[in-house]
């Protein structure tokens, strides 16, 4: 039956939803550990100038600059790094550094620690989008039931057409697709995802069993 389709991918639109909210938190992550990488695999190492070492509990920061022909704006960067590589650079005022060419913002100190946070963050987060995203798929935002008025018998359809309804051009009759919950002498109940059809059988025969995929054609009441 040719007509317009009220709702048939709602479900798809929902978990591509999903798969790109995880991109977008996986991607800062990914981001900066290809960065990490390129940098240890390429980068040039160069003298930093110490600018001032830091001591907080057993975190050891040590804040320098690069040199100016690697960082022309001679911005002041600060990292993290073992007790070692902290005493080393208090002593000698300087500290190695490998550095991206053209990049001296992509850089790795010489013995640094790198934060757990972002892991823990991203971890979380990841988390909850899965359980709270896929549920939302599965379940979606319930819509208010339809009722119709059977203009025929139903009938067993696809396990894989269920859960769309559809109305014809001149928006008399529509056509629902969707499982089987229960069905009595008198009414059907589909479940099409988001919404349910309330099917006023008007006679006609319901040879289908609930649980079952099924389809029927009828009015709008109400």
């Amino acid at each position: 039956m040719g007509g317009v389709r009220l709702f048939s991918t709602s479900r798809s639109r929902r978990l591509f939803f999903v798969v790109v909210m995880v991109v977008v938190l996986l991607v800062p992550l990914v981001a900066t550990l290809v960065t990490r990488s390129r940098i240890e695999r390429s980068g040039a190492e160069v003298a930093a100038t110490v600018l001032d070492t830091t001591r907080n509990g057993e975190s050891y920061v040590v804040a320098f600059r690069l040199p100016e022909d690697v960082d022309p704006d001679q911005r002041t960067y600060s990292a993290t790094v073992e007790r070692a590589s902290y005493e080393k650079a208090t002593e000698s005022k300087q500290i190695t550094v490998k550095v991206l060419d053209g990049r001296p913002e992509a850089h790795l100190v010489e013995g640094e620690i790198h934060s757990t946070a972002p892991y823990v963050v991203t971890g979380v987060s990841l988390a909850i989008v899965l359980l709270v995203g896929l549920w939302w798929v599965r379940v979606g935002r319930r819509r208010p039931p339809v009722r119709l008025r059977a203009l025929g018998p139903l009938e067993s359809a696809a396990a894989d057409a269920t859960g769309f309804l559809e109305r014809s051009p001149d928006g008399d009759v529509y056509e629902a697709v969707g499982t089987l919950l229960s069905t009595d002498e008198h009414e059907a109940v589909l479940d099409l995802g988001e919404r349910r059809v309330v099917v006023d059988l008007d006679g006609h025969p319901h040879p289908l069993t609930a649980g079952t995929p099924a389809r029927v054609r009828g009015s709008l009441v109400g």
